[in-house]
């Protein structure tokens, strides 16, 4: 199987957003052999872009999702192996406001006055130019976060989720990590076992 790599995103976040959930997995894979899970070392880039309370969420939630299906959290030689890693990349977009009607009428006066002879409103001049532009530019991070299940005899990726989507400023809540995780293992070829 070929490895399974298509950035995805950065999950803890917000349902406003429109963040992305993209899994995919290998459909060679019997997923019912797995028993048992563990969790690889966290990679040290991902603390420059996850704090250590978003962190916490993050593998609790993954942990959580994974233990819903029967699996269960062996420390060390498990079946699957749980990789993270988080990127935050500054995007930026641009748009363009016309105002078309001061470019058609040209440079337009308009002045209210008030007098002891009563109210008046007048305008002075119009003509014929171009359509003046105003440019903005909006500068902005956008966050990815793909989780990778991998099968430890085979040393190969098994299933992969990401995650991606516009960031804002605010820390991520518990609620909108496990949202976000839960979205993300929704297609998971194995259901959520019913206890």
């Amino acid at each position: 199987m070929k490895k399974i790599i298509f950035p995805l995103l950065l999950i803890f976040l917000y349902s406003c957003n429109p963040w992305k959930y993209v899994a995919e997995y290998d459909h060679k894979a019997d997923f019912d052999t797995y028993k048992t899970f563990g969790l690889l070392n966290w990679d040290k880039q991902n603390d420059k872009v996850v704090s250590p309370q978003t962190k916490e969420y993050i593998l609790l939630s993954i942990k959580d999702e994974l233990e819903a299906r029967g699996y269960t959290y062996k420390e060390n030689g498990s079946d699957l192996q749980v990789s993270v890693f988080a990127i935050v990349q500054q995007e930026t977009n641009y748009a363009a406001y016309s105002d078309h009607y001061a470019g058609y009428y040209g440079p337009v006066s308009v002045g209210v006055g008030v007098g002891t002879g009563g109210v008046g409103v007048g305008v002075v001049g119009y003509g014929f130019g171009t359509y003046p532009y105003t440019v903005y530019k909006n500068d902005y991070d956008v966050g990815t976060v793909v989780i990778d299940l991998l099968d430890d005899s085979r040393k190969i990726i098994v299933w992969q989720g990401v995650a991606n989507g516009r960031l804002r400023g605010e820390n991520a809540t518990e609620g909108s990590v496990r949202q976000s995780i839960r979205r993300l293992f929704s297609d998971f070829p194995k259901k959520i076992v019913k206890k």
